[in-house]
């Protein structure tokens, strides 16, 4: 990671932690544990495809980081909350992220061609992957479209992926929380399969 890349992670914890204090962007415990969650975002950067969208952008984890040190890569945010996509289209801009773009609507109600022919879904503690399917089922249906979600060995342990969807890999990362193991599910839709 270069000089600036390390600079401009400096200036958006700077942000975050300052849009948090009337925004409520991220929880108080992320809040001071932010080092953590940056980290944990990137851990995933080499299992992504050159476009991604992160899914319940929020206070921006993991899309922004991920794109300050993936310059060549597309991002798109998606964010439902009008006060958190405010706080993502100010840090962006700020920041000069040119590879991201901020999209303030539901998942489902954003067309399929505003993307490009093909991306993954990246989530971060949006919720169970069943629900995270229902949410992204047409993107999903779409060749060459991934769904992957952050979550550890444990909570994956107790969801299950409806009919329709297979597991296509699992990526482990070492996490610095006690006992518990990061991963990395890619799930897809079975027609896409071959």
């Amino acid at each position: 990671m270069g000089k600036d890349q390390i600079n401009l992670l400096a200036d958006y914890k700077t942000h975050l932690i300052a849009w948090n204090k009337t925004h409520n962007l991220i929880s108080k415990k992320q809040a001071q544990n932010i080092e953590y969650h940056i980290a944990d975002s990137l851990i995933i950067s080499p299992s992504l495809n050159k476009n991604v969208l992160d899914l319940g952008s929020g206070g921006g984890l993991p899309g922004i980081p991920l794109a300050i040190t993936n310059p060549n890569k597309e991002f798109y945010l998606i964010e439902s909350n009008t006060k958190k996509s405010s706080f993502l289209l100010h840090t962006t801009s700020r920041l000069g992220l040119d590879n991201i773009s901020v999209i303030n609507q539901r998942i489902e109600k954003v067309e399929i061609k505003t993307f490009p022919e093909s991306f993954d879904i990246v989530c971060r503690a949006v919720g169970s992957t069943e629900f995270i399917i229902s949410l992204t089922a047409s993107l999903l249906q779409k060749k060459g479209v991934k769904l992957k979600l952050m979550k550890t060995q444990e909570q994956f342990d107790q969801e299950r992926i409806p009919p329709g969807y297979f597991l296509k890999k699992i990526d482990k990362f070492p996490s610095k929380a006690k006992d518990k193991t990061r991963i990395l599910v890619t799930i897809e839709a079975e027609q896409n399969n071959g």
